[in-house]
């Protein structure tokens, strides 16, 4: 399972995100659609960085992610910042809520992680379904140049205090997707424990995202150069996606 052996030492590899500013932006656009409050859903919450602060802010969050070992750690992060929030491990196009939230984020490449149009469409029908009317639809990606250029056939490496990570990055052009091959050793007493995990990512085009937003049922498709409310450029590294649900007629 990604995101499992790595977990407790997903936020040491992560320590230059700006998550505060994240969250703040995902704020300020939700605050402009007049969602001020009221239910959200995070899909692909990870270990709760975005988690947080919204449930601070005073949303009523229901966090979902595929993997219980990082819901735990999101689930600890909650409760030592005195923040509450729902936690739910499932795959993020099969979540079943009981009523209906106010809007939807999903932040960090989770849209990245579904490799079909499959995939995608179900997920974004699964959003659709699980927002009110007039709610709103958050989500990012990795652009389709960051994936190719920045991402592509790369290998890093990440000697922390407690892990090393070692990183092997292979793009196909036919698919479109990374390969990524993560190999951890995480410090352990006096020992170090190996975690291998392999991910892929697909890399989408801005066009094919609208398309498949509209299928699902929504309007109202802006797309931002992450961080603002500018349209991105060829180069942009990440997509800022906002769309409305409106009921069909």
């Amino acid at each position: 399972m990604q995101y499992s052996g790595m977990a407790c030492v997903y936020d040491s590899l992560m320590v230059d995100v700006a998550y505060g500013e994240w969250a703040a932006y995902i704020r300020t656009l939700l605050e402009k659609r007049e969602i001020t409050g009221g239910l959200l859903l995070e899909y692909a919450c990870g270990t709760g960085n975005i988690t947080v602060p919204l449930a601070r802010a005073g949303y009523e969050v229901i966090a979902v992610d595929r993997s219980e070992e990082m819901l735990n750690e999101a689930r600890a992060k909650v409760r030592a910042c005195a923040a509450d929030a729902q936690f739910v491990c499932e795959d993020m196009t099969r979540l079943k809520v009981n009523r209906r939230a106010d809007a939807a984020v999903c932040a960090c490449d989770g849209v990245n992680y579904l490799l079909t149009e499959e995939a995608v469409r179900e997920f974004f029908s699964n959003a659709f379904l699980n927002i009110r009317p007039d709610g709103v639809f958050l989500f990012d990606i990795s652009s389709a140049v960051k994936i190719r250029e920045e991402l592509g056939n790369e290998f890093f490496y990440d000697d922390g205090e407690n892990r090393t990570l070692f990183w092997q990055n292979e793009y196909d052009a036919r698919t479109k997707q990374v390969c990524m091959e993560l190999t951890l050793f995480i410090k352990e007493g006096q020992a170090y424990r190996r975690v291998d995990e392999l991910h892929r990512q697909r890399a989408w085009e801005q066009d094919e995202i609208t398309k498949m937003l509209a299928y699902a049922g929504f309007s109202q498709i802006e797309v931002f150069d992450f961080l603002t409310e500018r349209q991105p450029g060829e180069n942009a590294r990440r997509l800022q996606f906002c769309a409305v649900k409106k009921e069909r007629t």
